[in-house]
């Protein structure tokens, strides 16, 4: 993990002031943390073509992931996973903004899962 990738104490404030969950500000933070990941392994590639095969072999190729892997067997699948996983809602964060997913900042990605959460509540069964 670089730490040009890790997001900085104002991002952090900035997220933490959202009024939403916890897992969704975790959410929101894992697909920063993705997107920046991502964008620094592949060069001239757009990130709207990356493949699950791909963003697998990205991770396997890094040798920090893979000392990880060394301490904690599965460590790069359950981390492929976590990436791919975000770079589905980056996906579709990019189409609605009309914007790469390279250029998606925290507060598009933030109103997003505000968005996310609005529906989730709409969607709910009220309370007895």
């Amino acid at each position: 993990m670089n730490p040009e990738d890790l997001l900085t104490v104002s991002e952090c404030q900035e997220i933490d002031q959202l009024l939403l969950p916890a897992a969704d500000r975790f959410a929101i933070r894992v697909a920063v943390y993705a997107q920046r990941y991502l964008r620094t392994k592949i060069e001239g590639q757009p990130l709207e073509d990356l493949t699950e095969t791909q963003v697998y072999e990205l991770v396997a190729a890094d040798p920090r992931l893979q000392a990880e892997e060394a301490r904690q067997g599965g460590f790069i699948t359950w981390y492929g996973q976590i990436l791919i996983s975000a770079l589905k809602q980056l996906r579709q964060m990019a189409e609605r903004e009309g914007v790469p997913i390279a250029e998606l900042t925290i507060p598009q990605i933030s109103r997003w899962f505000e968005q996310q959460c609005q529906t989730r509540l709409r969607s709910s069964p009220p309370l007895p």
